[in-house]
């Protein structure tokens, strides 16, 4: 009879099923592991954004760049014009300070007096939200206060996004009076 009576304790035991509590528990951890994963796909989305503004900047500093080089290549610019208005009124051709991305005018070159009056097209076909700033400062040759006469630094600076995730893209590098 103690035989019998434990086969029948062991089979009634596991007919019983789930509790409230445990189907209550299965719940919030599936809930948890949901919502940890919406997060992740969220962040993913705002990466791959951030990642698309980043290449664009550094695009558009390129660009610019390489404008610059092929205005002195052609002759288009002279060297002596490869400054800012505020460093050389008279031969400065580029604009100081932060400038919305205007189109490049007739000399083919960004932030100077004579860009259009429209806003860039990015590859997206929308308006670029972006502004340019460009610094060309004088090298001093090594060791002295002497100014090199053939070479300038060239720094590019690439405003874009907004509110909280407004980051910069700073590019730099030399030209000189030879090509």
């Amino acid at each position: 009879m103690d035989v019998k009576q434990k086969v029948w304790r062991r089979k009634s035991g596991g007919d019983r099923g789930f509790s409230l509590v445990e189907v209550m528990v299965a719940l919030t951890v599936m809930v948890i592991g949901i919502v940890g994963l919406l997060v992740a796909f969220a962040a993913s989305v705002v990466t791959l954004q951030q990642s698309r503004e980043d290449s664009l900047a550094r695009q558009e500093a390129q660009a610019f760049l390489e404008g610059i080089f092929a205005a002195r290549n052609t002759g288009a610019i002279t060297f002596s014009q490869i400054q800012n208005q505020s460093q050389d009124p008279v031969n400065g051709v580029f604009k100081d300070g932060l400038v919305n991305a205007y189109q490049a005018g007739p000399d083919g070159l960004m932030n100077t007096n004579d860009d259009l009056a429209a806003i860039e097209i990015g590859p997206d076909g929308n308006q670029l939200q972006i502004q340019r700033q460009i610094q060309i400062t004088p090298v001093f040759f090594a060791g002295t206060a002497n100014v090199d006469p053939n070479v300038r630094q060239v720094k590019i600076t690439i405003n874009y996004g907004v509110g909280k995730s407004a980051r910069s893209y700073v590019q730099t590098t030399f030209i000189s009076t030879y090509r």
